[in-house]
């Protein structure tokens, strides 16, 4: 039972990793958005969120541990997080200027800078505590949701439940593996979602 449960959590851990979170975020603001978009428009709009901030992000971690700047892939360590968390934010920022000027929808943009901001927030914050990138990432979709169901009127009541048994399966996940505790979970999950909201009410 107890080899289930690890395997369960880091299988939620791994479908909801932050890195991807962003590219998700890019699908639904395309599906939501009232303008339409040829299929080689969204390809390569999801295609540059998905490199800049998550396939980019993911190479210099691996050349961090194969330098060993840092001891684990998994950034399980607080200090292991400060080289990735400042190249991550560096590569989101990055993105988020192209797909400006590329004129994408500003909300996936916006959502992007976002990505950049909570980074580099929680490098600042690591000689205290390793706030949670994956609560973050999670809250951060939801902050998404909630801006494109006031603007656009897009989503459910069953849809918002169903997130939030994500946001709730997310934390669960990351408490039973003992990656973070409660605080930084909720560090993380309000560091996220004040961000992207914040970003899309102007």
């Amino acid at each position: 039972m107890q080899g289930f449960k690890h395997s369960f959590s880091q299988f939620i851990s791994y479908l909801f990793h932050p890195g991807i979170m962003p590219t998700v975020g890019a699908l639904f603001v395309l599906w939501s958005v009232p303008e339409t978009y040829s299929w080689t428009t969204i390809f390569k709009i999801t295609s540059t969120v998905f490199v800049g901030t998550y396939a980019s992000p993911l190479i210099a971690i691996v050349l961090f541990r194969v330098t060993k700047i840092i001891s684990s892939v998994h950034l399980i360590e607080r200090e292991d997080r400060i080289y990735p968390y400042i190249t991550g934010a560096a590569c989101a920022f990055a993105t988020a200027a192209f797909l400006k000027k590329a004129m994408a929808p500003e909300e996936i943009y916006l959502s992007v800078y976002g990505t950049a901001f909570v980074l580099i927030v929680s490098t600042i914050l690591i000689p205290y505590f390793k706030s949670s990138a994956h609560m973050a990432g999670a809250t951060g979709f939801f902050a998404l949701f909630l801006r494109l169901h006031q603007r656009y009127g897009v989503g459910s009541p069953e849809f918002l439940l169903l997130l939030l048994l994500i946001l709730s399966a997310v934390a669960w996940s990351r408490i039973s593996l003992k990656r973070h505790t409660l605080q930084e979970l909720l560090s993380g999950g309000l560091l996220g979602f004040s961000t992207v909201y914040a970003l899309l009410s102007h």
